[in-house]
């Protein structure tokens, strides 16, 4: 009897000490050296994700309609890149997912490692510019090439590669009055994002933001608060900002519990790493089609509920759990900290924003030139190889310019707003 209740007490000392207070446990910049450089490198790697999955959708369309769909000549890639076993790398939908957990978790990372609401009132009120002036930007920039006709390989593309989504953008008569609007009000607020299709995300970024800073203000000093976040969870259901929540959630488990420590020290990175390839699994399925039916994606559904929903609640949960196993391994950490993938960090927005006009533009010309004369692997590898390369110069670029400036001009205007 004398023994179970020694083992009662040392269960209940060992999950208090698990859930230790603020000042007895180290944040995860002790593992660090101060920065959070690690964060940004999974975000720049999450980016140049949706490079990827943009050239093959554009080039190997099966790689995201599924080999069934595959047009001849791509059958190969579809049976590699749509599912099992490096769907992941193609996953531009996934990425978009980390995305928005990282957003959670960085935002609020200031406000749960020092506890005071300036930084939240700080944040919310830099907001705005951080990310209208890159959008006002990237659309006005792409008016301007739709007007000089720099996308008018696209169609042909879509005609040669059987791309539904080469099909279905830059294929209409471009207006001065509508991408102004766009610029300004359409994408952040009407989701109007046909001058560049990747601005969807930024409403969500943008409200998702205000989401986490509410509720960072409303309960994130509260006792219970682990209790609202779930709830929060549930009722936003598959939305997209049961992301937000989950980030800031993990922020708050980073700076006000000692789980992270916990689980680095008496955790096997055997556990860790097969957490790790669990979720790439989970990040590697695309939309069910019949495609990928009869496989392990079936182990996955509820019976009863929408594959589709279940689906995107499986890959919420994969990109929390990355995160958690970057934050609980101080060696993927410093291989993230490396100087080339910290570049890539350092460009990820610009790389984002900027890809989509080079590849319609440069890279589809280039496909068809080169696709007269040569097969059309090797035009796939010329385009690729420019697109990538050019993108990332004109990210350099983009970053000096256009995203240092709205740093700026969001610092500015946050301290005139907060005197």
């Amino acid at each position: 009897m004398t023994g179970k209740c020694e083992k009662f007490v040392s269960v209940k000392f060992s999950f208090r000490k698990i859930f230790a207070s603020k000042n007895e446990v180290p944040t995860v910049k002790s593992v660090n050296s101060g920065k959070l450089l690690f964060l940004e490198s999974i975000r720049g790697l999450a980016a140049f994700g949706v490079v990827i999955a943009h050239l093959l959708a554009t080039y190997y369309p099966g790689a995201s309609t599924g080999p069934s769909l595959a047009p001849v000549g791509n059958d190969l890639i579809a049976k590699l890149f749509y599912g099992l076993p490096f769907g992941f790398v193609a996953s531009g939908h996934f990425a978009v997912i980390v995305f928005f957990v990282l957003s959670g978790f960085v935002l609020t990372y200031k406000f749960y490692e020092k506890g005071d609401q300036k930084d939240l009132h700080t944040q919310a009120a830099k907001r705005y510019f951080r990310l209208a002036i890159p959008i006002f930007a990237i659309v006005m920039v792409s008016y301007l090439m739709m007007s000089s006709g720099a996308m008018s390989s696209t169609q042909e593309v879509a005609r040669l590669t059987g791309s539904p989504e080469a099909g279905r953008i830059f294929n209409f008569i471009p207006s001065l009055s509508t991408a102004f609007h766009d610029a300004t009000i359409g994408v952040l607020m009407g989701k109007n994002v046909a001058y560049n299709p990747v601005l969807w995300t930024m409403s969500i970024e943008f409200i998702g933001s205000f989401v986490v800073f509410g509720l960072a203000a409303l309960v994130g000093k509260l006792k219970k608060r682990w209790l609202i976040y779930i709830g929060a969870i549930i009722v936003l259901g598959d939305s997209y900002y049961v992301c937000f929540i989950i980030g800031m959630a993990l922020s708050d488990l980073v700076n006000n519990t000692n789980v992270i420590e916990y689980v680095r020290q008496k955790v096997s990175k055997f556990y860790l790493y097969g957490l790790l390839l669990v979720a790439l699994v989970l990040a590697s399925f695309p939309s069910p089609t019949d495609d990928i039916k009869g496989t392990i994606f079936n182990a996955l559904l509820v019976s009863g509920v929408d594959s589709n929903y279940v689906l995107q609640l499986w890959q919420f949960f994969a990109a929390a759990a990355i995160l958690f196993v970057v934050l609980s391994r101080p060696e993927l950490q410093r291989i993230l900290s490396s100087k080339i993938l910290v570049f890539l960090g350092g460009i990820s927005f610009a790389l984002y924003l900027t890809h989509y006009l080079v590849l319609h533009s440069l890279g589809d010309w280039l496909f068809v030139t080169v696709r007269a004369n040569h097969g059309l692997n090797f035009a796939v590898l010329i385009a690729a190889v420019a697109t990538v390369a050019v993108t990332i110069a004109v990210s350099v670029i983009w970053k000096k310019y256009v995203d240092d400036t709205s740093v700026s001009v969001s610092r500015r205007f946050a301290k005139f707003l907060l005197k």
